[in-house]
């Protein structure tokens, strides 16, 4: 509601439609029905926001590169831009950190030229870990028990 009260201020009307999940993104997918001739699904809509959790690799290729438009990938936004697609695959093509954090300013320079997305929040993922329990390190990519086997516990408890 507040996405919409800002837009009406400058004069752009959002009507908004909730959809689960699986009926919006269903026809994305590979097995999926074929989207209806009208509404917001399969990309016909202008404004579109759901939840996303990116990896802790800055990489964002696999949600906005022009050869991951659905239904072959996951770029919802059906963005596509050739010039980035190539920074992608240079990004991709080296482990060194300081060349990938070159090529990855120019990429932002492109996402901060094109909007291909706006990010409205990144919620915390806080972990809580009981006294005594000795190297626990939560997994970059949403787990608790990603070095579960290097765990130890004071006295044998947790």
């Amino acid at each position: 509601m507040i996405i919409q009260r800002n837009l009406r201020a400058i004069g752009i009307k959002l009507d908004i439609q909730n959809y689960p999940r699986d009926k919006f993104f269903g026809p994305f997918l590979s097995g999926g029905k074929a989207s209806p001739p009208t509404g917001a699904v399969a990309g016909r809509y202008d404004i579109a926001e759901w939840d996303n959790g990116l990896l802790y690799d800055p990489d964002d290729s696999s949600v906005l590169s022009c050869d991951q438009i659905p239904p072959k990938g996951q770029n919802f936004t059906f963005y596509c831009n050739h010039a980035l697609d190539a920074l992608y695959q240079q990004e991709l093509a080296t482990v060194d950190p300081g060349v990938r954090q070159q090529i990855f300013n120019q990429i932002h320079k492109v996402y901060l030229t094109d909007f291909p997305f706006i990010v409205l929040y990144s919620p915390l993922s806080p972990s809580i870990v009981r006294k005594g329990t000795h190297n626990y390190q939560p997994s970059p990519f949403e787990g608790e028990t990603a070095n579960i086997w290097e765990w130890w516990c004071d006295h044998g408890k947790c």
